[in-house]
């Protein structure tokens, strides 16, 4: 399991293996596919393998289950463990009605497919029935609303009257994309329909594809087969990070004799262990991190004291840092610039140095070019004085893709030479190269004087404060949208308020993320710091408002990517608009084509009255309600939408309409 894998798996909370990959397909005939699958483990997973097999399941990837197939696996043993991989035999069926049949599957069946993954159900972490009712009372969890608690712990969901149905045939093209690229599972959200239903009825020897609403964060549900309500397919695990939702994906089948009606699903749940440190520490400081925020401050002052560049119009130095002793004293210092002082005419240099062409003047040479020597065959740590332009990244993804992983992290201090402390949306994609290379990169911060991690979430990256990282994984977000412009006292007590009550009903584990700017965003921030929830924005390079930089996790952006800032805040599963002006309109309204384009889920949209007059959200009830009755928009937007200054009615829009208990 790679460095990020396993910070996954430990925010998860929950020991799993790598998924499986088919290695070998054995039989394959019109009723199942039987293939040999690989699954690579942990030293933990690998000792509970020897020790608890009985404990370790597997569930098969959601993106199959929802597409009905069924993947069956034989318990796991001790005897199917080679190094550190384990070698199962599974075979694959389809059994819903309506979804592609073996004929259309069969050819994405073969050595390289993945299918899911292994999972300890640590037993010392299963729930008794008074733990699952504290839990629940604690608002550490929501469970449906027809939720049933057993005296032995376990629950009965009933999922939502609903039934999911393929909008069209899959093509083959689509499957590819479903069962290959990374955002599969939203492209089968395109296609796969919910069609309300006054019963969900299974007839026998077939299956339906049904949804509940759930939001775990320090535990994860086992989903039980086998039972006479109804049979869930081996898509049985719901973790901590991908169960927040309304469309919590249930794929049931009917093996008896007699029709279903209403099926119902036992399942257990357990809580999810904290997270460790993700790699040793230097003494004192936060899990995961080698330096702190004022050692690289005086690493800065040395490179910057180090002498001249021969590039005369900006100095970029890096340094090499080996995990040793004094490392920082002992490091390597790098200039950039060609062997003598460029002659290139500084307007000239000024210009060229944008142009990456054989034919710019520019010599662009770079100290991360240089640095290939002081590595010396050893993992090394690189410290930048501005984040890296393409060049720079070149050589960087080159040092860390050779093979050898010599440079598996880096510290940069400025994000921009020119546009100070935000990013391009050339440097957010670089950000997700990083990623990806499994290259660890850390902020040293003058926007709020802390050291932050880069880290990913629902495909969107943000620099955090490492000691709420896994907070950060774990938590619920809800985006804070609003005017700049100054509350007034009522104003501010009505947020106050509104955050308490989130607070009542969802509990700690959870933060808010706005703009970043002032007025209901300050506000906003500031608040969420006050009462402990995780506070984070998304600061963009306008001139117009000062930035709140007390927060725990950001992102930053140059006025060019104002649009493109947008999809950061689809990390949040609810979007609550305060008073605001054009910039929050044009939000509300990406917000509301991003749920009809299911890029985003259908939640409660919160048009918030913050100064508590009544009026100021008609005007928008007004156009949604015509542009229904001509037929320009759904009506479930109709639905969705909750116009109040009252927090109680906010906290029971989220009750009801989301069926939780």
């Amino acid at each position: 399991m790679t460095g990020k894998e396993l910070e996954s798996s430990l925010f998860r909370g929950l020991l799993q293996s790598d998924d499986g990959i088919i290695t070998d397909v054995i039989n394959s005939n019109s009723r199942s596919i039987t293939f040999q699958t690989a699954f690579r483990l942990t030293e933990p997973l690998i000792e509970r393998l020897r020790h608890q097999p009985e404990n370790l399941i597997f569930s098969e990837r959601s993106r199959i289950a929802r597409l009905g197939v069924q993947i069956d696996c034989r318990s796991p043993h001790p005897d199917c463990l080679k190094d550190e991989m384990a070698s199962l035999t599974l075979t694959a069926s389809s059994v819903i009605p309506g979804y592609p049949g073996l004929n259309e599957l069969r050819e994405f069946f073969t050595p390289g497919l993945a299918v899911g993954r292994l999972v300890f159900c640590d037993p010392d972490a299963l729930l008794t029935s008074d733990e699952v009712l504290d839990a629940i009372n604690r608002s550490e969890l929501k469970l449906p609303a027809s939720t049933t608690i057993s005296s032995d712990g376990s629950i009965l969901i009933a999922p939502h009257p609903a039934v999911c149905r393929l909008r069209e045939t899959l093509s083959r093209e689509i499957l590819e994309w479903i069962l290959f690229r990374e955002n599969g599972r939203e492209i089968l959200n395109r296609f796969q329909t919910r069609e309300t239903v006054s019963a969900v009825t299974i007839p026998p020897g077939q299956g339906v594809i049904t949804t509940c609403s759930m939001y775990l964060n320090d535990h994860y549900v086992v989903l039980q087969s086998g039972f006479e309500f109804g049979e869930h397919l081996s898509a049985t695990i719901l973790d901590p990070i991908k169960t927040r939702g309304i469309r919590i994906y249930l794929e049931i089948v009917n093996s008896s004799r007699h029709p279903i009606v209403n099926p119902l699903i036992f399942a257990r749940i357990y809580r999810a262990t904290r997270p460790g440190p993700l790699r040793h520490p230097t003494a004192g400081q936060p899990p995961g991190i080698r330096y702190s925020y004022e050692e690289m401050r005086w690493l800065e002052n040395r490179m910057e004291n180090n002498g001249s560049s021969t590039c005369h119009y900006l100095r970029k130095p890096a340094a090499v840092i080996h995990d040793e002793p004094r490392a920082l004293a002992g490091a390597r210092l790098f200039e950039n610039g060609p062997e003598n002082p460029c002659r290139v005419t500084e307007p000239v240099c000024a210009v060229e140095r944008r142009r990456f062409t054989r034919k710019s003047d520019c010599p662009h040479i770079y100290a991360t070019s240089k640095i290939s020597g002081a590595i010396e065959n050893q993992p090394a740590t690189l410290a930048l004085k501005y984040f890296p332009n393409l060049i720079e990244h070149r050589d960087i993804i080159n040092l860390a893709s050779n093979g050898k992983s010599l440079i598996d992290s880096f510290y940069f201090f400025e994000p921009s030479c020119e546009h100070g402390q935000f990013l391009s949306q050339n440097d957010h994609s670089r950000l997700q190269d990083y990623h990806d290379f499994g290259v660890d990169v850390y902020w040293v911060s003058r926007l709020n004087n802390r050291l932050m991690v880069h880290t990913m979430r629902d495909g969107k990256g943000y620099f955090v404060v490492p000691e709420r990282l896994a907070e950060f994984q774990k938590s619920m977000l809800f985006a804070f949208y609003g005017s700049n412009k100054p509350l007034s006292e009522t104003g501010v007590t009505c947020v106050d308020n509104l955050i308490r009550a989130l607070i009542g009903f969802w509990g700690k584990n959870i933060g808010i993320v706005t703009g970043g700017g002032s007025g209901v965003m300050e506000h906003a921030n500031t608040l969420a710091r006050k009462h402990g929830i995780l506070s984070g924005a998304n600061y963009l390079d306008i001139t117009d408002q000062p930035m709140t930089t007390d927060v725990d996790f950001c992102q930053v952006f140059q006025a060019t990517c104002r649009h493109s800032r947008q999809k950061w805040f689809e990390v949040a599963s609810f979007p609550i608009f305060n008073i605001g002006g054009l910039g929050s309109l044009e939000e509300l309204g990406i917000t509301l084509c991003n749920m009809k384009l299911s890029i985003m889920d259908p939640v409660p949209l919160i048009l918030f009255d913050t100064e508590g007059n009544g009026s100021f959200w008609q005007g928008i009830k007004n156009q949604i309600n015509e542009m229904i009755r001509r037929n320009r928009a759904p009506e479930w937007v109709r639905d969705n939408l909750v116009i109040t200054d009252d927090p109680d009615v906010v906290i029971h829009a989220y009750r009801s309409r989301l069926q939780l208990f």
